[in-house]
């Protein structure tokens, strides 16, 4: 069986399945062992488990935390609760139901399905609303949105009382003939399905691209992801969940009313994934056992069975909200990412398995100089910042076949020129080209799927993603987009950058050189038409600059790429560069080999200060 399979999906399943039966087993023998309170305890904690997986899906992926899936859960509760509760009872509660809705009468199974595609629906509207406000992990405005659904679905709740019977009754399924959630059969289902919903998807092509975006959207876009698009699909999937999970609250309690699905309750679940580690499926179980138990003892602490005159001081009538409150500001300034931070059991018998793996490397094949004819063309841009201008009429050509170097003193408008190019800049005049292809006006995403990807003056990784992660994740953004173009291997590329060692350790755990030597195969991963690397020996010494010198060329040449370089160091834009273009005040002052340039008076005196005499 190919490795990719067993990483990717049967490590995955099994490491959920064993949760599952942990989590499951361990509430079985506590049900067993004690009353009917704590069969009923035992009951809820798994449909909030349930709930706080759905959450997990959006919220750990994306790294957007949302506070209005608690209102999706009410939308699923109250059009359950509307489709599976009797016509008779119906005509006692709502007779005036809008849209025939009082005649409706389908099975609870029927009812669950009709509620989730309905907040599923919803979902959308707003994912759209999310996209179009730029969401990204630690956006406020997508926050604030899902805050504002979570106030609008509860006041249309409490005021459409034709629909929902308002704020006091609520709705309620008939007490007799066992109407409502008898046993925890569906409970289970329910619970094993959204586990392995958020294990596998977290492994999927589109949650690992999420993750990217989750971790660096500026890095992710330069590769090619389109993070509205995980975004949306992590939203659907995750409303679906949670909104399975909001009908068996609701027939499990037999009824419904604003409250149920409303600030509280958003407090605790939220506080349950994020104690547990937002980032980690395993993470949001064992965060609900954490806040279950606690809430569980704090109730019994504020109960009149304990005399405490302590508890009188913390408030003892609310103890358990201060108990969740505690906890997630706790967690969120002490330790933001939970308990088990992003650890799934499987990542941990994978990596154990891959140091024992005798499994022969791939060879590193010979480099090709030759490169694939074509061309990236820069005409007359003009980039303007207010009053200031950044570019006046820079124009830079560069083949597929050559290193080009690009120069200058500080503030020239080198970094403001990559920028242009990858769409991180809007120009306020000229044409970028590559090849016949017009690139202006792409966004940036589709500037790196045409083939031009880049490296950023200040690092920009996937710090949370392991090293062959951050190259995967980048191979993964490309493919289907790269027009025939070979992608090499993420283990030929592992092995280019001298990263072999490194391959499990975390991007942000990596010294400075080897973070740079990652940035550039990450790059490489994408199968680039063009290599953008913005000053990749910054902070180096005259050694590793020599030793870039050859990790360039020799990963420029397994992807047959052309290479556009800023830096400042001459030695190295000497040795690697077969022409360069100088830039002074936003203007080119001069091009040509790295001989003729350095021999240039112009540029002496732009770059060095004045003219430092004839060369000898």
């Amino acid at each position: 069986m190919p490795r990719r399979v067993v990483d990717r999906l049967v490590l995955p399943l099994a490491g959920s399945l064993t949760t599952y039966l942990v989590l499951v087993g361990g509430g079985t023998v506590y049900a067993a062992i004690g009353n009917s309170a704590s069969d009923g305890l035992v009951t809820q904690m798994l449909i909030n488990a349930v709930v706080v997986l759905g959450m997990q899906i959006y919220i750990g992926n994306t790294g957007v935390l949302s506070f209005g899936h608690i209102g999706f859960g009410a939308i699923a509760g109250y059009a359950f609760a509307i489709c599976a509760i009797s016509p008779e009872r119906k005509a006692a509660q709502i007779p005036n139901a809008p849209f025939g809705l009082a005649e409706v009468d389908l099975t609870p199974l029927q009812s669950s399905l009709v509620a989730a595609l309905i907040a599923v629906v919803v979902a959308f509207v707003i994912g759209l609303g999310l996209a179009r406000s730029g969401a990204r992990s630690g956006a406020v405005a997508a926050t604030v949105i899902t805050l504002a659904l979570l106030f609008v679905v509860h006041e249309v709740a409490r005021n459409w009382i034709d629909l929902t019977r308002g704020g006091k009754a609520g709705l309620s399924f008939s007490p007799l003939s066992g109407v409502t959630l008898q046993g925890r059969g569906w409970i289970y289902l329910a619970l094993l399905l959204a586990l392995v919903a958020a294990r596998l998807f977290k492994e999927t092509r589109y949650g690992r691209l999420a993750q990217a975006a989750r971790e660096d959207d500026l890095a992710a876009r330069s590769m090619g992801v389109h993070p509205a698009l995980q975004q949306m699909i992590a939203l659907l999937l995750s409303v679906f969940v949670v909104s399975i999970g909001a009908t068996l609250r609701v027939f499990e309690l037999g009824s419904i009313n604003p409250r149920l699905f409303f600030f509280k309750y958003t407090l605790l679940t939220l506080t349950m994934l994020i104690v547990g580690g937002r980032n980690s499926v395993v993470g949001a179980l064992v965060g609900v056992v954490i806040i279950t138990t606690g809430s569980e003892l704090t109730r019994y602490l504020a109960g009149p069975s304990v005399d405490l005159p302590l508890l009188g001081w913390v408030l003892r009538s609310g103890l358990t909200d201060v108990f969740l409150g505690a906890s997630m500001l706790g967690f969120m300034i002490f330790r933001p990412n939970g308990v088990l931070g992003d650890w799934e059991p499987d990542h941990w018998i994978a990596r154990r398995s891959d140091r024992k793996s005798t499994e022969k490397q791939p060879e590193l094949p010979p480099v090709d100089d030759s490169r694939p004819d074509g061309f990236l063309r820069v005409t007359d841009v003009v980039v303007d910042f207010g009053g200031f201008r950044a570019l006046d009429g820079v124009s830079l050509t560069a083949s597929s076949n050559e290193v080009v170097g690009l120069i200058g003193p500080n503030g020239a408008g080198k970094t403001t020129l990559l920028n242009t190019i990858t769409s991180l800049v809007t120009p306020s005049a000229g044409s970028i080209r590559l090849d016949q292809d017009v690139l202006d006006g792409l966004p940036s995403h589709l500037i790196a799927r045409a083939g031009i990807v880049r490296t950023f003056q200040n690092l920009r990784l996937f710090p949370a993603l392991s090293v062959q992660e951050n190259i995967e994740v980048a191979r993964l953004a490309a493919a289907g987009h790269t027009g025939g173009r070979w992608q090499p291997d993420v283990e030929l590329l592992v092995r280019a950058s001298g990263l072999t060692e490194l391959r499990h350790r975390r991007a942000s755990e990596l010294d400075y050189g080897n973070a740079r030597r990652l940035e550039l195969a990450r790059a490489a991963a994408a199968a680039p038409r063009y290599l953008l690397l913005d000053e990749p020996t910054s902070g180096m010494g005259d050694l590793e600059s020599e030793q870039m010198i050859h990790r360039i060329r020799e990963v420029a040449g397994l992807v047959q790429a052309g290479v556009l370089v800023v830096d400042h160091d001459l030695n190295f834009i000497t040795g690697i560069c077969d022409r360069v273009y100088v830039l002074d005040q936003g203007k080119v002052i001069a091009v040509g080999t790295p001989d003729e340039v350095s021999q240039n008076l112009v540029v002496q005196a732009a770059y060095l200060g004045g003219p430092i005499g004839p060369s000898r």
